[in-house]
């Protein structure tokens, strides 16, 4: 909450309760962040807290009247706390590996004028200070994401602006990859207290998470009903071994162990981050493979085209998770007869559709069980 202007309050001051009221408000959004991540069944501890893991900073020119432009300001903190809440979010409160902010800087100065440029992890935004005396502008919320979403923060020249669509964290491909792969977990999930219900099991699990100590009645059908179920959840030719043969040499607490860290593996949101980030990778690679045939025919005075296709080199690690993603192979052959007197088409290969994650397939359920049998072993 913004505390009474005081009359003599000096630049230092302000700075100083700029700060402070950042840490709130950061404070107050992360209320919303953890209540959105419960609901897609991230457990709270795995998430960062929104205060301590970004910072809004305010600069300020030399010599500026600071009373009129006060509420401004702080108006311009709340709005970037709305977005890093909806950064954090998109997120699931984890460091990502290919694309990280830490920091939001607002400089304020009589010549600025406005840019929006980012670096190491840092969001630098100038805004002039007549702008904001003169007609109390700021950039609002909705502004900060619509310039985010075009990657205007990026170098024009920069090969990942011509694919932001593909790694920008609050972006819609990302969006519903992980909306899909979230919904997929909560429906495993399902299945293994399921499986632990049937077998009287479900509380013993739940007590053995809380002591350390598995439980010692385990029903003699308790191992055949385990490997039934998951040679049915996954696929074992990803798996690369016979998964019946290990799991027959399992006693039943090590078989309840693995159920427990299957189910801890399904909801780390660290890992869900990581196979969002090879799809991306992956299907960057084969976008930049794919061969598209485009054959137009246009008839009319004016006839305007406009046809991109996008070729990115970009080489990361995404480890043994690779073998999780299986892109579904694409063939554009577009074809276009246009009449008339003005033409205009555009044609963009590789522009996101609400359903393009269609052509991906995440075997998530499969990556979470082998990640829960090292583990146990």
């Amino acid at each position: 909450m913004s505390k009474t202007p005081q009359s003599k309050e000096t630049r230092e001051d302000f700075l100083i309760f700029c700060s402070d009221y950042a840490h709130n408000s950061l404070k107050t959004q992360d209320r919303e962040v953890r209540e959105a991540l419960v609901r897609r069944q991230i457990p709270p501890q795995k998430v960062r807290r929104l205060e301590t893991s970004y910072n809004i900073a305010i600069k300020l020119g030399n010599n500026l009247n600071i009373q009129p432009v006060r509420k401004i300001i702080l108006y311009q903190i709340d709005a970037a706390a709305n977005f890093l809440r909806d950064f954090q979010i998109g997120i699931l409160g984890q460091r990502t590996t290919l694309f990280q902010l830490y920091e939001i800087e607002f400089s304020f100065d009589r010549n600025s004028k406005f840019t929006f440029d980012f670096s190491a992890g840092k969001l630098f935004i100038k805004l002039p200070y007549w702008k904001a005396q003169w007609f109390s502008e700021y950039l609002k919320y909705t502004e900060l994401r619509q310039l985010w979403t075009k990657g205007e923060h990026l170098p024009r020249l920069s090969p990942i602006r011509r694919v932001w669509w593909l790694f920008d964290p609050l972006g819609e491909f990302r969006s519903n990859l992980k909306s899909t792969l979230i919904l997929a977990v909560q429906k495993q999930i399902l299945g293994i207290d399921k499986l632990l219900i049937r077998f009287g099991l479900l509380e013993a699990e739940e007590n053995s998470e809380q002591s350390g100590k598995l439980s010692s009645s385990i029903p003699q059908s308790f191992k055949q009903g385990t490997i039934a179920y998951l040679k049915s959840a996954i696929d074992e030719k990803k798996l690369g071994f016979n998964l019946e043969f290990v799991l027959e040499n399992q006693d039943d607490n090590s078989l309840l162990k693995l159920l427990q860290k299957f189910q801890q593996n399904l909801t780390d949101p660290q890992q869900i981050e990581e196979i969002i980030d090879v799809a991306a990778l992956t299907l960057q690679d084969t976008l930049r493979q794919e061969q598209s045939n485009v054959d137009i025919k246009m008839f009319g005075l004016v006839n305007v085209g406009n046809y991109h296709r996008i070729d990115v080199d970009l080489n990361l690690s995404t480890g043994y998770l690779r073998k999780y993603v299986e892109i579904i192979p694409r063939k554009a052959d577009i074809k276009a007869i246009q009449f008339g007197l003005v033409n205009v088409y555009t044609i963009d290969d590789i522009t996101v559709t609400p359903n393009f994650h269609s052509a991906i397939k995440l075997d998530f359920k499969t990556a979470a069980l082998e990640k829960a049998l090292q583990e146990i072993s």
